[in-house]
């Protein structure tokens, strides 16, 4: 049997797992990543997870390497990681040799949305699917693009950057900007002087709302927030109606705690998008959750190092 380790490094978690090629976890670990004490310390603690579930190797399995999925921006072609804005001190850091040499194995990496998008598209939702599209909704908007059963990458592994698309000229703000989690705390943030009665007041003031407190107010009823909500479900209408334009994929898979703890936030987000998009060719792509969760970091980056272990 084939086995990988896919290793998730994030601004707050560190994550590897010892994986059969058939996507099963046979061991995982996780640590808390204190990016304060920068990227040696951080690298460290990811050397020491991958000797932890290596442990887990069974007699004759046949270790192919190690997959990991980071921040961008990195260079998937040459390892390189350069200066994420969740990672500070991580300027031009290779991050593959950095792996790869302690270890004495093969190491591949991309970044995390990308690596998220290979996981749900080898052991997820996605499966069976030769053009896939991946987002998340979360403190931001990233993912990743399968086209003809292939990640898309782009010159220096820099495309599918999904959050950058504008769709307010008039200030120049990116998709990300507007409805994301933070943009809908933003909104939130600016709205609630003009609300007193909200009851967004009673929990969080315009400093410290977030998207999650807007989807609790909206749960219970509160107008201001309910027409946040709205808000946010046309803008990611509108996103995703330009993504199934762009791409024409055969499924459009969300993720991200923004769209999976928001079931109904979603469903809107879906009808708006086929409302707006120009022929029926595209309101025939489901647009449904993502599946692997908190799996979706290593089993994706375990797919990444599979794909490279079958030369694709």
């Amino acid at each position: 049997m084939k086995y990988v380790i896919g290793a998730d490094i994030g601004g707050t978690q560190l994550r590897a797992a010892l994986i059969a090629a058939d996507g099963t976890i046979i061991a995982h670990e996780r640590a808390r990543t204190f990016v304060e004490q920068g990227p040696d310390a951080v690298i460290t603690r990811v050397l020491d997870l991958i000797a932890q579930v290596r442990t887990g190797l069974p007699p004759g399995g046949d270790l192919l390497g190690i997959g990991v999925g980071a921040p961008g921006p990195l260079n998937p072609e040459t390892g390189m990681v350069y200066a994420p804005p969740n990672m500070p001190g991580w300027y031009h850091i290779q991050l593959r040799d950095a792996l790869a040499l302690p270890t004495g194995l093969p190491v591949v990496i991309d970044n995390d949305a990308n690596v998220a998008a290979l996981g749900e598209w080898r052991f997820g939702a996605g499966a069976g699917t030769r053009h896939m599209v991946y987002l998340t909704v979360s403190t931001g908007i990233g993912g990743g693009v399968i086209v003809d059963g292939k990640l898309l990458l782009g010159r220096m592994g820099a495309a599918a950057e999904l959050g950058s698309i504008f769709l307010d000229a008039e200030r120049g703000l990116r998709w990300e900007e507007l409805a994301s989690g933070s943009g809908l705390g933003e909104a939130a943030a600016a709205a609630m002087p003009a609300h007193p009665a909200s009851m967004l007041h009673t929990l969080a003031s315009p400093q410290t709302v977030t998207a999650a407190h807007v989807a609790r107010a909206a749960a219970a009823g509160d107008d201001l927030a309910r027409s946040l909500m709205e808000r946010e479900a046309h803008l990611l209408g509108l996103g995703f109606a330009s993504i199934l334009h762009i791409f024409s994929p055969e499924l459009l898979l969300v993720g991200g705690s923004v769209a999976l703890e928001n079931p109904d936030l979603l469903a809107r987000a879906r009808a708006i998008a086929y409302e707006r998009v120009l022929v029926d060719l595209y309101r025939d792509v489901p647009i449904l959750p993502a599946s692997l969760g908190e799996r979706a970091g290593v089993l994706g980056a375990a797919a990444l190092m599979l794909a490279a272990a079958e030369g694709h």
